[in-house]
């Protein structure tokens, strides 16, 4: 037998008026609703417009909580299916659990609207989180909502045409010279060479962390670390632009490096961000380890090494320059480990000697 067909409304007369009802995506018939017609022509009319902008249905009575329990769980089709590591399974789940659902989680997925998420992100802001922290939350919110969608739970994308938030642009300084060689003589002996490794290198800190003896290689006389993971609170991961580099190494820069052994990032943090607030103004800069990282870059360049060499070296997108111009081999890079040998000096020295603390 043919399966009989439902019709998307039916209509009937109450009094002067029509009326029409329909079904939600549940499958639920819902109640009576006044189409405000008093002809069956201009009442069908009516709902046939509703239809098309998706207004025809109250929606489903799904509410936020019911739908997203268990949708960013290690072995939820969503994260398998997108292959999300444990560090976003984590970040998500935090932004669902912790921030959204006690704050929508009671409301109707049908009822989330446009003006409703903008009333969220509002508040949000005002809660006293920073632009990139609601950023994040509501990209949670948008995944979830897009999967309703393709569910056929909800009629629309309630995200459509929201604007999305603007970050304020946070430029971290550079050390100078002087400010590094100021950590160096404050910093106790197991964390001076870390200190160096990371002014020296170019390294992310949780590139660092992962480092140990067994990276250092050697290749037509010149040492090197064969950088291919970072290290995080869930053990190694892949690089941050997934693209292994070589860093080159001076002979000193080997020796520290080869003395190393793997250690979680946060360690880094504890031991060298109090030396960090100890310098003049370095709120206002938003110093940090990773300013560290900058020193290598700006100091690298002053000291007349080319740029696109020091850019490849830190790992950093070179988006628009063909590979050929960067693939640089480790004895293209005597340079670098010229500079790294008269930085190691200048940081060791109790007094500037050369350049410019840049």
């Amino acid at each position: 037998a043919m399966p009989k067909y439902r019709q998307t409304y039916t209509l009937f007369k109450r009094g002067r008026f029509y009326y029409y009802r329909t079904y939600t995506p549940d499958g639920v018939r819902t109640t009576a609703r006044t189409t405000g017609c008093t002809s069956r022509s201009a009442a069908k009319v009516h709902c046939d417009t509703l239809f098309k902008e998706g207004k025809l249905c109250a929606g489903s009575q799904k509410t936020l909580a019911q739908y997203a329990r268990g949708f960013f769980s290690a072995d939820s089709v969503y994260s398998r299916d997108n292959g999300l590591s444990a560090s976003s399974i984590r970040a998500y789940c935090t932004a669902m659990d912790r921030t959204l659902l006690p704050r929508i989680g009671r409301q109707r997925l049908a009822d989330i609207t446009h003006s409703s998420l903008k009333k969220l992100r509002q508040d949000l802001l005002d809660s006293g989180l920073s632009a990139g922290s609601v950023k994040l939350k509501m990209s949670v919110l948008h995944i979830v909502l897009k999967s309703a969608l393709a569910d056929g739970i909800i009629q629309r994308d309630p995200f459509y045409n929201l604007h999305p938030l603007k970050e304020p642009v946070q430029v971290r300084d550079a050390f100078t010279l002087d400010e590094v060689r100021y950590l160096y003589d404050k910093a106790g002996e197991s964390v001076r060479k870390d200190i160096l490794l990371l002014a020296t290198t170019g390294m992310r800190v949780a590139e660092l962390a992962g480092v140990s003896p067994q990276d250092v290689e050697q290749e037509d006389g010149t040492g090197f670390i064969r950088l291919e993971k970072q290290y995080a609170r869930e053990g190694f991961l892949p690089l941050k632009n997934k693209k292994p580099r070589d860093i080159p190494l001076c002979p000193a820069l080997q020796e520290l490096a080869g003395q190393r052994s793997p250690e979680p990032k946060d360690s880094f943090y504890s031991r060298i961000t109090p030396l960090i607030r100890q310098i003049p103004g370095w709120h206002e800069r938003k110093l940090c380890l990773h300013s560290l990282r900058h020193f290598f870059i700006s100091s690298a360049k002053s000291y007349g090494i080319n740029h696109l060499k020091v850019e490849t070296i830190a790992g950093h997108s070179l988006k628009g320059i063909q590979a050929v111009y960067t693939s640089f081999r480790v004895k293209d890079l005597a340079d670098i480990t010229e500079w790294q040998e008269w930085a190691l000096h200048q940081i060791r020295s109790p007094r500037r000697i050369g350049m410019a603390s840049r």
